[in-house]
Order: C-alpha cells, then structure tokens, then sequence
C-alpha cells in the first residue's frame, strides 16, 4: 500500500510516552493508581489507534485494510472524483430517505491540491487529515464546566503547571474563580480561532483526524470508516457526543462556504443501520449549544452509510482491496 504503519502511528507512540511521564506524577488514591488522560495531548481517535497498537490488533487497522486501499483505487482509476463521488453520496443517501441532504446539483471535480496522485503523499491530506474542534462547542465547554466529566481531580489531564492552575480554577466550584477561568479561556480561544489551541488548557474537545477526506470545488466530504470498531463517543470530558456528529460540526467549520456532508463506511449492513439508530439517539446530546433548528439541519448532512464489499463491487475495484490484514511490508 506504499504506507509504513510505524511512520503514521510514530505521533501517537510520542503522545503516549508524554502519558507515561505524566503518570508518573500522580499520587495513589483509594489504594490504587488513578490513571491519567492527557485530554490536551490525545483526542478519542488517538486513543484507540495507539490501544490497536499496544494490544498487537493493528493489523485490522480499518484505515489501513479498507478506507486506504479502496480510495486509493478509486483516486487510481478517476482522480477528479467523476463518477463515483456523485454515485457514493447517492449510495450512502438511500440509508437516511427522507432525512440526509439531497445531493448538490453540482458536486465539483476533485481539487487537484488536495488530492495528491502519489499514494505516500495522501497521508495528511486524504487521510488522517486534522480538523479543529469547532469554536461554539469549546466555547459551551468553557461555559459549563459542571457538565464536563472531570476523571483526574489532581493534575485536571494536563501536563504544565499553568494548564492545571486555570483548570483547578474551572473546576472549583467557586463563583469567582470560576469567572476569573472562563474569562481567560474564552479570551485566549478568542485569540487562536485559526489554529483553535491545539494542546491548550481550555480545549476540552482536541484536534479530528479524518479517515478520509475528500474537497471538491464546491464541497467537502468526509468519510468516517468502520470495520471492527463501533462509533464511539468522540471526547472524554463529554462522553454524550457522538463521533459522527462531531464530525459533521467540523466538517461544516472546515468547508466555510462550501456544501459539506459526512458518509459512514461500515463492514455490513448491520452495522450500519445500528450505528444510524445510536446516532439518531445521540443528536440532542451530541450537541447541547445548539438550538432544535439547528440541530435538525446538522442531522441532515449525515448522508448515511455505505458497505465496504458494496463499493468495491458497484466500482467495479479489486477484490484484493478488501484486505484481511495489514501487509507485513506495511507494517516494517
């Protein structure tokens, strides 16, 4: 697949020897050890990519043995997108009739900037692509911090000493200190829009990494891809949001002006009519600073699922692209 599984996993081996330092710093408590989670470091993708790795799974990796390979082909055979991006949308639509957005009459070509030939050279762009957290949510995070689950009540999962004085502060109970925090989170969020605080105290919701993602000249579309795995709450400071509708939040900051829309990429069908019915009973949850409206109008851009076998059979791609395990030489 031209892709070494060491080279992408290297930034998550470095997260979590960040975590064992930060271990090392906790007291015991109830007679045993409290475990840490750097939340500024590690978002939940992360997490579960670097279990796969310590857990010796990583070989059904599903980036690596559906979303890389069967995108790959299908950027192989048509760069621009035409016609399977249309024909995937309208794949994915007939799971949500009546709900997901109805297709743009023009979805675009492939921009050719985002969409490298080389396969090596997709990484960070097609795949893995990182996504700020969107800005109304870290603000509702900042502003409701009795609703945030605090697992680490000595170090507040950060690492430096002015991350845990302002959480500390947050997370008193005290009016004023409170007030003192929030004030400066939400100007210091005020000050980074752009780069959205990557690693800072106040971002309680970190950095997505996009299975795949796919810019046209008049729309964005991410992919979220499943095999094994099951959509899972996507932060632990506030496990009631649901990874697809955050996904779809970050999608619509990402796009601006453009039309935007999530896909879920699942192995069965099964699992994909399951994952529907959990995200319909996450919505409200998934999204506590929004309005009905507009939580209604966000559902709308989950288009809805596809199957794996299904779109190498309707693209007519090479059985092989539904791999069973990671290649060794992938994996070296």
């Amino acid at each position: 697949m031209g892709l070494k599984i060491a080279n992408r996993l290297r930034p998550l081996r470095d997260a979590r020897k960040e975590l064992g330092l930060l271990k090392q710093t906790v007291e015991m408590q109830h007679e045993g050890s409290l475990r840490v989670v750097n939340e500024e470091t590690i978002n939940h993708t992360e997490r579960r990519e670097i279990d796969k790795l310590e857990d010796n799974v990583g070989d059904r990796d599903s980036s690596l043995t559906r979303v890389q390979p069967i995108f790959d082909e299908l950027l192989d055979q048509w760069s621009d997108g035409d016609p399977w991006l249309s024909e995937l949308w309208d794949m994915a639509a007939l799971t949500r009739p009546g709900v997901a957005l109805s297709k743009p009459t023009g979805l675009g070509k492939l921009l050719a900037s985002e969409t490298p030939p080389a396969r090596a050279a997709r990484l960070g762009t097609v795949y893995e692509r990182t996504v700020p957290p969107p800005a109304a949510f870290l603000r509702w995070l900042l502003g409701n911090p009795q609703r945030l689950e605090v697992r680490d009540s000595i170090n507040f999962g950060a690492k430096s000493v002015g991350a845990r004085r302002w959480r500390r502060k947050l997370f008193s109970g005290d009016a004023r200190l409170v007030s003192e925090a929030q004030d400066e989170g939400l100007n210091q969020l005020g000050k980074r829009l752009a780069q959205r605080g990557r690693n800072k105290w106040w971002a309680f919701e970190g950095f997505s990494h996009i299975d795949c993602c796919l810019i046209t000249s008049q729309c964005v579309l991410f992919v979220e891809g499943k095999r094994t795995e099951s959509v899972s709450p996507s932060t632990l400071w506030f496990k009631q949001r649901s990874q697809l509708w955050r996904n779809v939040e970050a999608a619509k900051e990402f796009a601006s002006d453009k039309q935007f829309a999530v896909i879920l990429a699942v192995e069965r069908e099964a699992d994909g009519t399951t994952a529907l019915a959990k995200a319909a009973s996450s919505l409200e949850g998934s999204y506590p600073h929004l309005d009905s409206g507009q939580r209604a109008e966000l559902c709308r851009h989950l288009i809805g699922f596809v199957t794996w076998p299904e779109v190498v059979t309707r693209f007519g791609l090479r059985p092989e692209c539904l791999l069973d395990r990671v290649p060794k030489s992938s994996r070296a």
